[in-house]
């Protein structure tokens, strides 16, 4: 039986967009990341499915850990839309170190790979991180990247969000980013009813761009390396 070539809701939803196989400390399937990585030994397991206006969902399950100063994450994605489907993978590392007091930086390398291509490597993207811890309960995130798309043009990205955590469990983000050539405004929260677990949940309104509006909840679970 022949595949069926992913049509265009599926091409762009498995487009490099801010929902692609990023696990990011700042709300999991947030596309602002910060400059934050977890204590060493520590592991965390993160999936989220998000869906599309217009129609398509896009299903993401992913882990990462802490080995000596860098955070690696592996992950994988699969997206359904217009009667087609296509699947890819990714390798993440990420390390992060303060600057001075409130002040954080870091650098953020993903190359992925797509299934039922060849050749299978995709694209490969670079981040620059950058927060900032403006109280007790503010941060402001900064990024600022590039994505380098194989047998296509080169495309920037970047954005700024404030995660708020006002009371105990609850923490908001709000970001507005710029992701494979769209504009986006997005809302969201995160509630952790116990240790070691948290969900969340936001909607990212398309401002301009070629991608759709997009809602998404996600599961974040610590794991246990002793």
């Amino acid at each position: 039986m022949s595949r069926r070539r992913p049509g265009r809701q599926a091409a762009l939803i498995m487009a490099l967009a801010g929902t692609c196989a990023v696990a990011h400390a700042a709300g999991g399937h947030h596309a602002v990341d910060d400059a934050t990585i977890l204590e060493p030994g520590q592991c965390e397991q993160e999936s989220w499915v998000s869906g599309y206006r217009g129609g398509g969902q896009l299903l993401h399950a992913g882990a990462n850990c802490r080995v000596g100063p860098v955070e690696f994450n592996g992950a994988g994605e699969h997206a359904r839309g217009d009667g087609a489907s296509a699947t890819q993978w990714n390798l993440e590392m990420k390390w992060a170190r303060p600057v001075t007091e409130g002040f954080a930086v870091g650098l953020d390398l993903m190359p992925v790979w797509a299934a039922r291509q060849h050749p299978r490597y995709a694209a490969t993207r670079l981040n620059a991180l950058a927060t900032w811890n403006v109280t007790d309960s503010l941060d402001l995130h900064f990024n600022a990247g590039h994505d380098w798309l194989r047998g296509d043009r080169d495309l920037p990205r970047g954005g700024i969000a404030a995660e708020w955590a006002p009371v105990e469990r609850w923490s908001f983000v709000a970001e507005r980013y710029l992701d494979t050539q769209t504009h986006y405004a997005r809302a969201g929260a995160r509630f952790a009813p116990g240790p070691g677990w948290s969900v969340d949940t936001s909607y990212a309104q398309r401002l301009s761009g070629p991608l759709p509006s997009y809602w998404t909840v996600g599961l974040t679970i610590a794991l246990d390396r002793k």
